[in-house]
């Protein structure tokens, strides 16, 4: 099975940035499990396109900042705006619960997932999108996850305080870690894959 060229060119920028900027520890480690899985091509799916959220109208400007940045985040942007047209954005479930501003101020998107636009079972990639000042309650989930960030934000986990990681950076959450992120005055954009393991699923 050959994996379209969009889909191929937006796991070569991610996997691409990863590596451009991850250190040589576990995070890296996760890196080559997830992209080494990527290696084989899911199913297609079905595109379900949904730009109608309120935070959708920071999807251009967010983009054109990565890109501005050069370098292999700028690759990863240029392919994520050619996907545009074929992704769904939803809110997280239960985002009502939380207030006005993250209701209206968040979007996931997602790309390789069970109900992706490319289909499978075992790595989950999607993007997350906030409007500026917009803070990503803390949670955790069994799969460990990668970042590849898109925009000035903070994160955090247990064990690791506030920082920025920066247009191009990373971050890393191993599997069951209470982790967070927020943006500042700029909208937030990143790209997270998720290995999951068989008997596992994800949500966010």
């Amino acid at each position: 099975m050959k994996r379209q060229y969009a889909f191929q060119r937006f796991i070569e920028a991610t996997r691409n940035t990863f590596f451009a900027s991850c250190p040589e520890d576990e995070a890296s480690a996760a890196g080559n499990r997830i992209f080494t899985a990527l290696e084989t091509p899911g199913r297609i799916g079905r595109d379900e396109p949904a730009r109608t959220l309120p935070v959708c109208e920071y999807l251009a400007p967010a983009i054109a900042n990565a890109r501005a940045a050069g370098g292999a985040a700028s690759d990863l942007a240029d392919s994520i705006e050619t996907l545009l047209p074929r992704l769904a954005w939803r809110r997280r479930a239960g985002s009502s619960a939380l207030g006005a501003a993250f209701h209206d101020g968040h979007a996931n998107t997602w790309i390789v997932a069970p109900n992706g636009l490319e289909r499978r079972d075992d790595v989950i990639v999607g993007a997350t999108l906030t409007a500026p000042w917009v803070s990503y309650p803390a949670h955790s989930h069994p799969p460990e996850e990668i970042y590849v960030v898109l925009s000035d934000g903070d994160w955090r986990r247990d064990g690791v305080d506030w920082h920025t990681p920066g247009i191009g950076g990373t971050v890393y959450n191993p599997p069951g870690v209470v982790h967070a992120m927020r943006s500042g005055p700029a909208p937030l954009l990143a790209v997270w894959c998720l290995l999951v393991e068989s008997d596992r699923g994800a949500s966010r």
